[in-house]
């Protein structure tokens, strides 16, 4: 009787450490962040020289986070209008620097208005570490006048709005 005492608990036992296993197996994965509204963004870049605006470039499009605070959405376009060199976005999160941007792949919408040369897109789901309280977004150009190269940036900042 003993033994049969036995084969009864481990058998049980054996059944309950099954039952746990594959209900933790086949729990309901975690729910996808959800986006807030879009922020517009709409950065121009103006050199000036002899009493004429040349516009240099353009950053249009949206920032968006996630309700979790740690992710955030850019749907971005570099526009290059005369910059001597390719446009830089630099992205930060918290004030710390994250990520960096320069893109030239031809598309070029009507909202990169007048102006010349190529632009470019970005549109990414960008993880963060820890939470996110702001994105902030520094757009910068070279405006060459003559013999003179001139750095012109502008810059702008989201808050989130789920914290």
């Amino acid at each position: 009787m003993p033994l049969n005492g036995l084969r009864r608990r481990l058998t049980a036992l054996s059944a309950a450490t099954l039952a746990v296993l594959l209900g933790a197996s086949l729990a309901a994965a975690p729910a996808q962040a959800a986006y807030g509204p879009a922020q517009p963004v709409d950065i121009q870049l103006r050199g000036y020289s002899g009493g004429y605006t040349t516009l240099v470039g353009r950053l249009v499009g949206s920032v968006r986070f996630d309700d979790g605070n740690s992710l955030y959405r850019l749907d971005l376009t570099l526009c290059r209008q005369s910059s001597y060199t390719s446009t830089k976005l630099t992205v930060t999160v918290n004030g710390a620097a994250h990520q960096w941007y320069s893109r030239e792949d031809g598309y070029r919408p009507a909202a990169c208005g007048g102006g010349h040369g190529l632009s470019g897109v970005v549109n990414v789901d960008v993880p963060y570490a820890g939470v996110v309280q702001n994105v902030g977004l520094v757009y910068e150009g070279l405006h060459f006048s003559g013999s003179t190269a001139t750095p012109v940036s502008r810059s702008a900042f989201y808050d989130n709005p789920f914290n």
